[in-house]
């Protein structure tokens, strides 16, 4: 499904992506510390069901889009390589913030509808996991199941976030939380540098 020669790439992006905090991180974490652990992993559970439907219409329209029209295929690495690189550099020069709120009752609702929701979902979806399609198994197939690794992966960071959450958001420093953010971002900004010139030049 995946080309051994890509798998730690990828993997390196998607654990940046998902361990740097986020907005669904900070509501899993907001829960976790305002209410119980629980409810930080209904707000986890709630998010990857979302992702699930983003995995199924992302990998049909990138299916069809690159089988209509195969040049695409390089617009697609094109923007997904430039996004990773903007998202290394967001996510370097950002603070890390968990005052997000639920506002739901439903702890589970709230993460399904945020990350359903969320445009940055989206455009992960939409132009990062393109990147490492194969046409083999059919380019749908290859999406679905990079997404479901990308969702096990994030549910992963979310539910570990949720039983750390006394440590890394409540007791630690600043500089505790900053460091994650950095090294996630650097990682980015290397890779998608990485994919932009060995496509491109």
């Amino acid at each position: 499904m995946i080309s051994s020669s890509v798998l730690l790439p990828f993997l390196i992006i998607q654990l940046s992506v998902a361990f740097s905090p986020g907005l669904i991180i900070a509501l899993v974490v907001n829960q976790s510390v305002q209410h119980s652990r629980r409810k930080g992993f209904e707000v986890a559970l709630g998010a990857a069901t979302g992702a699930i439907g983003i995995t199924v219409v992302s990998a049909l329209v990138v299916s069809l889009l690159v089988n209509t029209v195969p040049v695409m295929i390089n617009v697609i690495y094109f923007v997904g390589s430039i996004y990773i690189i903007f998202k290394g550099f967001q996510t370097v020069t950002s603070k890390s913030s968990t005052k997000e709120k639920v506002t739901n009752s439903s702890a589970f609702l709230t993460g399904f509808q945020v990350n359903l929701l969320n445009p940055k979902m989206w455009v992960f979806y939409l132009t990062v996991l393109p990147i490492y399609m194969t046409a083999e198994s059919g380019y749908f197939l290859s999406l679905i199941y990079l997404g479901l690794i990308t969702i096990l992966i994030n549910f992963i960071a979310d539910i570990t976030y949720a039983y750390t959450s006394d440590f890394f958001f409540k007791n630690s420093s600043e500089t505790t939380k900053d460091f994650i953010n950095k090294v996630s971002g650097v990682s980015l900004l290397l890779i998608g540098f990485y994919l932009f010139v060995s496509k491109f030049f």
